[in-house]
């Protein structure tokens, strides 16, 4: 399979199927537990649309998802405004995807210290599409990548507002929940260009209370 078929594969069946199987097992939790059962809530209080962008040579793939009652789905044309809209070349997909898994929100997991996949819920669609703004999350070093993302309903601007830099070693202690965000942040181990009131409120945004 070459590349623009595999991540054409990637997209359209197995994001769909990961953010859903989330769900199904957050379901299965929500049957003996009140904490769960909340979560479960807002989860399926989601009612949005995500819109990834892909460049081939110039040229753009997009790639379009509705979140309705917390389900996924690969749609042709979006069912709502997208809260978010990523990009990334088709050069950087093999590894976007071996450091962020087969979720569509790995970057921010990641970012974040969640240490596992994040569960999307209408809160964290609230405070990420608040953001209103676009920025660049770049993992520098050997097998790195360079991800564009624009948070809230605005169509973005030509120009990011902020870079997010950070290496192998410090992305993968934060994935694994061994570093704090806010520790990363201010001992320089993530950098930041431009604003940092931006890349923080993605950080707050990312934690926010599920």
């Amino acid at each position: 399979m070459n590349p623009n078929e595999e991540q054409g594969e990637f997209y359209r069946e197995l994001v769909p199927r990961h953010f859903n199987q989330t769900l199904a097992t957050q379901r299965a939790a929500a049957v003996s537990g009140a904490d769960d059962a909340r979560v479960l809530e807002e989860m399926e209080a989601v009612r949005s649309s995500i819109i990834v962008r892909v460049e081939t040579r110039g040229a753009l793939t997009r790639h379009a998802f509705d979140i309705d009652r917390g389900e996924m789905r690969y749609v042709e044309t979006p069912s709502h405004a997208p809260f978010l809209i990523l990009c990334h070349t088709l050069a950087d997909f093999p590894n976007l995807r071996r450091e962020c898994g087969d979720s569509l929100l790995g970057f921010l997991g990641g970012l974040a210290g969640l240490g596992d996949a994040m569960r999307l819920t209408s809160q964290r669609v609230r405070s990420l599409c608040a953001l209103h703004g676009s920025l660049v999350f770049e993992r520098i070093g050997a097998a790195g990548f360079t991800l564009s993302a624009h948070f809230g309903l605005a169509a973005p601007g030509p120009e990011p507002q902020a870079v997010i830099r950070l290496d192998e070693e410090v992305f993968a202690r934060l994935r694994r929940g061994e570093l704090d965000p806010q520790d990363a942040f201010l001992e320089g181990e993530v950098e930041v260009e431009g604003e940092v009131e931006l890349a923080i409120g993605l950080a707050l945004a990312a934690l926010s209370p599920e």
